[in-house]
């Protein structure tokens, strides 16, 4: 299950979940690393193939009128999560047309922690 702003959207083909430190750091006068961790963001890399043009719409107008911040639910280990983020680059590639309907061969969209 994947809801962006509420909204529920075809279940993806790839979904990673990345998190990574926000950190500042610098050496002091000896030399030796400080860092102070500021915060633990998330990042979820979501990939649809072959994704009808009307599932692909509803994402993009999804995403447009929640801008810039908005929540998305994903699933995690323990359950599904939510967190308040952006879209990255939103990347399609080729369609192909069946039976009157146009499919995007890739969709790739990565969701950045707010």
């Amino acid at each position: 299950m994947l809801k962006i702003a509420g909204v529920s959207v075809k279940a993806p083909t790839d979904l990673k979940i990345g998190r990574f430190d926000l950190s500042k750091s610098g050496r002091r006068a000896s030399g030796k690393m400080a860092m102070d961790i500021i915060a633990t963001k998330r990042r979820v890399d979501v990939v649809w193939k072959m994704l009808p043009d009307n599932d692909l719409k509803l994402i993009i107008d999804t995403i447009t009128a929640n801008k810039p911040f908005f929540s998305l639910e994903y699933p995690d280990a323990g359950g599904s999560k939510i967190m308040t983020c952006y879209a990255g680059d939103i990347i399609t590639s080729l369609w192909h047309t069946k039976n009157g309907i146009r499919y995007w061969e890739e969709v790739s969209i990565a969701f950045i922690e707010q």
